[in-house]
């Protein structure tokens, strides 16, 4: 055992039985003699930062540092003290004399991320799993970093290495399901979560997180065990109670949403940590919008900030206060991107719609090859429209029809375009690709959602209307229902909304970005009904809140079917949907209101920035502005 310098004696003596300050006091009366002691300025520097004292503890350090460059341990500590000061930039400076070494590589990449220096930190990482391959921390954090700059797939492997060294560690097994969620892979980030659940069982965090995977895949009943066991675990735990609140709502258990408030207060869960969020849902499905919004306000900010800010919105402008709306639905959104995984974020979607508007020319589609297309199966009937513009009321209806097999937002098209590849592809296909191509649709839709025989598929899906040449040049005899509304409405209705946001959906997130959407999507709408012999049925959302019997009559007949009174009634419906999976799920289930038409006039000076963009495609339907 080698012992200390007799004259650092008395300071080890110190730190032996718990007495730093002590231990530091001593240190430092002994450099009065020998100022220049570099493992007495070392151990100084390391008690002063021990004890609180930054400051000096960084000079003693610096000093200690200057005499002996080599001293990794002294560097060390130097490094970190700079850290806890915020002094990033001196830290990395600091790390730069390391040589190499992976514990100070660690330090540096941990350094660049905070300065924002994501690349710098990712070759950081890499060289330190590569020489401490056991490291799951690094592993954990070249994953992260991984996704952050927008390389998703590459991520998965250092994360799953990590829970591979430490399966019993939570974060690893958090961080690689939310990637799996932004890479769209919903059932693989499920697995996970149940592997996760077994091997971590006790742990709160992981059974809410599973909770949510499976209300993604439409387990339900698996979601609500997840979620109570999560509240069993640990009651005080907020986000497992709100997200089963949301979900009780978005499944129309009006009753059991108002017994979840009351279970939470019998628990002595209460405003504080946000569970008046259920409170305000179950009041706010009640009708009583004044009362909910009084409690909504006093849910703390920190508690889940979309949702609180979300409900805050809806409140307000149920009782008419449009500021305070405008100002809860601009905190959502920038709340929604503030935690959006980098996979949500891009590419833009917007590029897509675009690509799709310019592809329409008169001699690209007079160019078109031609193809036969076989009969059967028959084309799916195909409903579209801007998001918020009446799709979700239109398919609750239709649902009430046997006949009719309708899809709610299913990605069926997005496998055909996958099949497809480039776009441009489009141009000259063959009939047995064309072909192909349409099988590949109703596969897609088979394992799905498989109609009953004799069914015919209703294909809601509102932004298909950007994508109708893929549709047309498949399903040439598909007829196409298209749902239109005031382009301001529309607008201000999707920035209200809460979405899950993806590259499509986060153009909601500014009424700047819902703008140059729709005006893109009504481009490419446009170009292809001028260009396609699309047979279309159009229904106008004011007209259908107007005189629902004269616009479903209408539609029925453009679709051959025969008259059913049933399908005026889309509470009756809406209560028998399973679920809702647009953001429309509280609003379908009311009686058919007008309040939302011209909603936007109560926010025109919010709104005035992007009227020059809404204003023409308004005036050619004939809206006023």
């Amino acid at each position: 055992m080698t012992l200390p310098p007799p004259h650092l004696s008395p300071i080890f003596a110190r730190i032996k039985i718990g007495d730093l300050p002590g231990a530091r006091t001593a240190a430092e009366q002994i450099l009065r003699s020998l100022p220049t002691d570099q493992p007495l300025l070392a151990l100084a520097g390391m008690l002063a930062c021990r004890t609180g004292d930054l400051a000096g503890g960084i000079t003693r350090l610096r000093e200690a540092l200057k005499l002996a460059p080599g001293d990794q341990s002294t560097r060390n500590n130097l490094v970190r003290a700079l850290i806890e000061t915020g002094s990033l930039d001196e830290a990395a400076e600091a790390c730069a004399g390391g040589e190499r070494d992976p514990k100070m590589l660690r330090l540096s990449a941990y350094i660049e991320h905070q300065r924002g220096h994501l690349d710098r930190a990712v070759a950081d990482y890499e060289a330190v799993v590569a020489a401490l391959p056991d490291d799951f921390e690094s592993w954990n954090n070249l994953g992260n970093l991984y996704a952050a700059t927008g390389h998703g797939e590459r991520a998965e492997a250092p994360l799953r290495r990590a829970i591979a060294l430490r399966p019993d560690v939570a974060l690893p097994y958090l961080n690689l399901a939310k990637l799996l969620g932004g890479l769209l892979r919903p059932e693989d980030a499920a697995e996970l979560l149940r592997t996760a659940a077994a091997a971590i069982p006790d742990n709160a965090e992981i059974r809410a997180e599973l909770g949510l995977a499976e209300a993604v895949l439409g387990h339900f009943d698996a979601a609500e065990r997840a979620y109570r066991a999560a509240i069993d675990l640990s009651p005080g735990f907020t986000p497992a109670w709100l997200d089963l609140a949301v979900q009780l709502d978005s499944l129309n258990k009006v009753d059991a949403l108002a017994a979840l408030a009351d279970e939470a207060r019998a628990k002595g869960i209460g405003d504080a940590e946000g569970i008046g969020f259920i409170e305000a849902a179950a009041l706010r499905r009640r009708g009583a919008h004044a009362d909910a919004l009084v409690i909504a306000r006093r849910i703390p900010e920190t508690i889940n900030p979309v949702r609180r800010h979300q409900l805050v919105g809806e409140l307000a402008d149920r009782t008419g206060d449009a500021d305070l709306a405008f100002e809860a639905f601009a905190a959502m959104n920038a709340a929604a991107r503030a935690q959006a995984h980098p996979e949500a974020l891009g590419p833009a979607f917007i590029d897509e719609i675009i690509g799709n508007g310019e592809r329409l020319t008169p001699a690209r589609v007079a160019a078109w090859s031609k193809v036969e297309i076989d009969p059967a199966p028959p084309a799916p009937i195909f409903l579209v429209g801007f998001p918020r513009s009446g799709t979700t009321l239109l398919d609750t209806l239709l649902m009430n029809i046997p006949s009719l097999h309708v899809l709610e937002e299913l990605p069926v098209v997005r496998a055909v375009q996958r099949a497809l590849g480039d776009p441009d592809r489009l141009d000259e296909l063959t009939s047995a690709e064309a072909n192909a191509l349409r099988r590949t649709y109703f596969e897609t839709l088979d394992g799905l959602a498989p109609p009953a025989p004799g069914q015919r598929v209703v294909d809601k899906f509102p932004l298909h209307m950007a994508r109708m040449a893929v549709i047309h040049r498949l399903f040439p005899d598909a007829k196409v229902i298209f749902v239109e509304r005031h382009p301001c409405d529309c607008v201000l209705s999707g920035f209200m909304s809460s979405f899950e946001l993806n590259p499509a959906m986060l153009s909601f997130t500014s009424l700047e970005g819902a703008a140059k959407l729709y005006d893109a999507a009504a481009t490419a709408w446009t170009r292809a009904e001028a260009l396609l012999p699309i047979d279309v049925c159009r229904i106008r959302y004011e007209t259908m809140i107007g005189d629902l019997e004269g616009e479903m009559r209408r539609l029925l007949d453009f679709l051959g079917i025969a008259w059913d009174d049933a399908v005026l009634d889309n509470r009756s419906s809406a209560a028998r949907r399973e679920h809702i999976r647009t953001a429309s799920y509280a609003q379908v289930t009311e009686p058919i209101y007008n309040r939302a038409i011209g909603r936007w006039e109560r926010y025109r000076s919010q709104m005035a920035d992007i009227l020059p963009t809404l204003a023409p495609w308004a005036e050619k339907m004939g809206y006023k502005v």
